[in-house]
């Protein structure tokens, strides 16, 4: 990915400098074009780079579409599609999602090396969740009381 970004910068630099030089004693609204068109150029090749994580939650399940992102930015478009209330944890980890337990007395597991969270998603409801994320394992979970024993729980990589 940062090749493709690294070409589509050199590239839209390479064309706003040709149409400015160009242009020659052109006036300024003729730059101001080129650098604009150049702005929304970048601005393309970003949102492409940058697509959210769809992240849908069920009774007892998560399913992060892709289960990898690009290090930097993350968005998680997290979608709750059950009848119950879910929550995302997003917690950096070397152990298996599977493996964060056991549960405490409360029906929840530890959530060390948390890097963010959704919070409570209402049954039906949807929220964006966006973390500066560094290259390693993840794991997506429910900390609901009980949902990660029941299976709320995914691997995530980010590179």
């Amino acid at each position: 990915m940062k090749n493709i970004r690294t070409a589509a910068f050199a590239a839209t630099a390479l064309g706003a400098i040709a149409l400015t030089a160009g242009c020659g004693s052109s006036s300024s609204s003729t730059t101001a074009s080129s650098t604009s068109a150049a702005q929304s150029a970048m601005g393309a090749v970003k949102e492409k780079v940058g697509s959210p994580v769809a992240v849908n939650l069920t009774e007892m399940k998560i399913a992060a579409i892709p289960a990898s992102a690009a290090a930097g930015t993350v968005t998680f478009a997290v979608k709750n599609s059950g009848k119950l209330p879910h929550e995302v944890v997003v917690i950096k980890t070397d152990k298996a999602a599977a493996s964060l337990g056991p549960a405490d007395s409360a029906g929840k597991v530890p959530e060390a090396g948390s890097q963010g969270e959704t919070g409570d998603v209402a049954a039906g409801a949807a929220k964006t969740l966006k973390l500066k994320l560094a290259a390693g394992h993840y794991a997506l979970i429910c900390n609901i009381a009980g949902h990660y024993a029941a299976g709320m729980h995914q691997d995530f990589t980010v590179n």
